[in-house]
């Protein structure tokens, strides 16, 4: 070691220093590093720039939802919506007997409100009336079918009978026309079909009508193709007229008399439904204008005067 105060080299273990004679000063030992206590703060954790701000949770503390599986327990649980309106509507669909309009929404509602309630785990109440709500609309169902299976029919039947309504409006119709062309066109008698009675080729009627086209039945029932025997639709029915005779002459009225062999004198004038569901009956008159009806589906072949007489008659 050396002297403190002039320098000089010594043995470690000299007690005065042999050049100058001055007595060596023993330096005490540095004390340890005291224990940092519990609580104090550390360099490190005083430091501002270490120290980084806590980031707050996004998601709120887990205590205030009850475990999966245990009541809830938060507060008074509340009336579940969709269970009072389906409990209702299921009132409604037999006191009001609406069970199509509300039994239906009634069942719909009380399956999605029961399983949420279910599902809340206590948070919301209101089961019992979901579930009657549930029960009524299911009740009401049977309701419905009745109603159908009295409806429908008298429905069918309701629309087969304004079909056959208007097919013997058309027939009594016709019936009138063909006295009207009769008496313009003596010479020709009656007319031998729905064409001769109609507006001409063109679909036009000419100013006035004459005996090939008196221009007194308009509509498809006038159509060019409506010729004897030819079935042409109007509404749900078929019509057509057949007769012997031939078309009307070309010739002049004037030159012509009342009764030669070319005026018709007989006609058959028939309806007969497009399908079975539009009608269940077929007409058909004569020239005593009486309408004759007969039970059955369609005709395909119009009938014959012999055949339309034998027809009951209404």
């Amino acid at each position: 070691m050396f002297c403190f105060k002039c320098g000089a080299s010594m043995p470690d273990d000299s007690t005065v220093c042999p050049q100058c004679a001055t007595p060596v000063q023993s330096v005490p030992p540095a004390p340890p590093p005291a224990a940092p206590q519990a609580g104090a703060p550390t360099p490190a954790s005083t430091s501002a720039w270490l120290n980084v701000p806590s980031t707050p949770s996004q998601y709120p503390p887990q205590a205030q939802y009850p475990p999966q599986g245990q009541p809830y327990s938060g507060g008074q649980a509340q009336t579940d919506g969709g269970a009072i309106v389906s409990l209702v509507l299921g009132i409604a669909s037999f006191a009001l007997c609406l069970s199509f309009i509300t039994g239906i929404p009634a069942i719909i509602l009380g399956h999605i409100s029961w399983s949420k309630i279910r599902r809340s785990a206590g948070r919301l109440k209101g089961e019992g009336m979901a579930l009657t709500g549930l029960i009524l609309g299911y009740l009401s169902l049977p309701f419905i079918l009745i109603v159908a299976a009295i409806a429908i029919p008298n429905l069918l039947r309701s629309r087969m009978s304004a079909n056959e309504a208007a097919a013997m409006s058309t027939v009594r119709t016709i019936n009138t026309l063909q006295v009207t062309y009769e008496t313009t066109y003596p010479a020709q008698g009656y007319a031998p079909d729905l064409a001769t009675l109609g507006n001409g080729p063109g679909g036009a009627c000419g100013a006035p009508g004459n005996a090939e086209h008196a221009c007194l039945l308009d509509g498809p029932l006038g159509a060019k193709r409506c010729t004897s025997g030819v079935w042409c639709q109007k509404g749900a029915y078929n019509f057509t007229i057949s007769s012997d005779c031939a078309a009307a002459s070309n010739a002049p009225a004037d030159n012509r008399q009342q009764g030669d062999e070319g005026a018709c004198k007989d006609y058959v004038v028939a309806a007969s439904p497009v399908t079975s569901s539009s009608g269940l009956h077929n007409y058909c008159s004569l020239k005593d204008a009486v309408i004759r009806s007969r039970l059955g589906g369609p005709l395909t072949v119009p009938p014959t005067a012999e055949e339309c007489a034998g027809w009951s008659p209404i």
